[in-house]
């Protein structure tokens, strides 16, 4: 029987709600779900170079924002002799108490507690927000090695170059199922500057045996489509005719289970950017104008805030020096905030007078969509697919042309009447689709 069978490896290993590529990976395996049929979810198992199904009654967990395969231990076996890990004996009995405290145990997570001591308010047992997290062994999760063959389907969504490489590719080679990736972006090689080298390298080797190993590539985008033939032809890879098919978005939370604000945040009186901190993300265009803005008064008349939400990146440290030291003056009007779970992250989209997306390479722009569903305008950037995503319905500026960013935004905070227009068109012409339908899209063309 023909099977589709998607791979969560990343989702598995995800602490708290999903981000960018996550969140797609997630959707679509939730989403093969609700349609039914010969359906499996999987991880990649590095031990043993398998793919193994999550057990039905760990699914939603894992899918979650609550649970996370426990692959600590995974990674110790796999690079540290037996005489090194039985040097640090307390991590396998820490995770024999949180078995037994998943299954039910009385008193096993106060034993681990115990055994743990300050440690328990470090990951993986504790999030960033300090939540209890299910750490669940693998053994416990996972199903025996599936028997692949030419009638399976693989749908690739996650960022397997950073763990698995050519795995999914040999894995084809060996037992002949039909490969599907996703393409994302493919910016560590348009701009190896803002990523680790080591990174480039790996991703470059992941692609370069995913084109020529693949069954069928989806892009998220036009732009990336380019991108990714363009690199084929560079490097003599054959051929590629990728898929577009644009991501989805989440609907908003109904508004009676949303968070207060956080402190000293207002409705109506802040500007909204929401991204990982990296360097080509623009913060520091932000940043900038903002400062330009404090000097002349403009923020502090509005009672106007700028809000960041998003967790460190890459190469940032000279950033976020400058973000603290700025975050540190409340007169500085400006709030950064690493991490919000979904609910609070609804509540900011919604009480935003608008929303900021000044990258200056960008493979989607997934926040830009969120924003318009709940009516937000949004000035955004020229850079890679930002003007795509946009399609018409926010005004584009160069990332790196400071004065534009600090006259445009200085507008808005001043006139409410200067954005109108872009609400007004949002709301007559944003048509975009939910998760579930954008999912489906996905499935269907792997399948097509």
């Amino acid at each position: 029987m023909a099977r589709l069978i998607v791979d969560v490896s990343a989702s598995a290993r995800w602490l708290g709600p999903p981000v960018g590529i996550l969140r797609a990976e997630r959707e679509v395996a939730l989403q093969a779900l609700r349609r039914g049929g010969a359906v499996e979810i999987v991880v990649h198992d590095p031990l043993h170079g398998t793919l193994r199904p999550v057990l039905p009654r760990w699914r939603d967990r894992l899918l979650g924002p609550d649970h996370v395969l426990d692959t600590i231990w995974v990674d110790v076996r796999r690079h540290l002799p037996m005489w090194q890990r039985l040097r640090a004996p307390r991590y396998p009995l820490a995770m024999a108490l949180e078995r037994a405290r998943l299954a039910g145990v009385p008193l096993a997570g106060a034993a681990m507690a115990r055994l743990l001591g300050r440690h328990m308010r470090q990951p993986p047992f504790v999030d960033a927000a300090g939540r209890r997290i299910g750490v669940v062994p693998w053994r416990s999760a996972l199903g025996p090695p599936l028997a692949l063959g030419p009638g399976d389907t693989v749908i690739s969504a996650g960022p397997d170059w950073q763990r698995k490489g050519r795995a999914f590719v040999d894995l084809r080679a060996r037992h002949g199922f039909r490969l599907v990736a996703m393409c994302y972006d493919l910016l560590p090689l348009v701009h190896p500057e803002w990523f680790f080298d080591d990174d480039v390298a790996r991703f470059g080797a992941y692609w370069r045996a995913v084109i020529p190993g693949a069954d069928r590539i989806l892009c998220n985008a036009h732009c990336v489509a380019r991108d990714l033939r363009d690199f084929a032809a560079a490097e003599g890879l054959g051929d590629v005719a990728p898929v577009v098919v644009p991501l989805g978005y989440a609907p908003p939370p109904a508004p009676r289970s949303l968070p207060d604000l956080p402190s000293p945040l207002a409705a109506g009186r802040f500007a909204l950017f929401v991204s990982t901190l990296e360097p080509r993300k623009g913060h520091a265009v932000l940043a900038e104008a903002w400062q330009a803005l404090l000097a002349r008064g403009v923020p502090q008349q509005a009672s106007f805030h700028l809000v960041f939400v998003g967790r460190r990146g890459w190469k940032v440290e000279a950033l976020l020096d400058r973000l603290d030291a700025l975050g540190a003056d409340p007169a500085n009007r400006l709030v950064h905030l690493d991490t919000a779970q979904d609910a609070l992250l609804a509540r900011l989209y919604r009480d935003a007078a608008f929303c900021l997306y000044p990258s200056r390479a960008e493979g989607f722009g997934l926040p830009i969509i969120e924003a318009m569903a709940q009516g937000k305008a949004v000035i955004a950037s020229t850079g890679g697919a930002v003007a795509e995503t946009a399609a018409g319905l926010a005004p584009c500026l160069d990332p790196l042309d400071v004065d534009a960013w600090t006259d445009t935004l200085g507008a808005w905070i001043a006139d409410p009447a200067a954005r109108a227009p872009w609400e007004a068109r949002i709301r007559d012409g944003f048509r975009f689709e939910t998760w579930p339908a954008a999912a489906e899209h996905i499935i269907a063309q792997a399948l097509a």
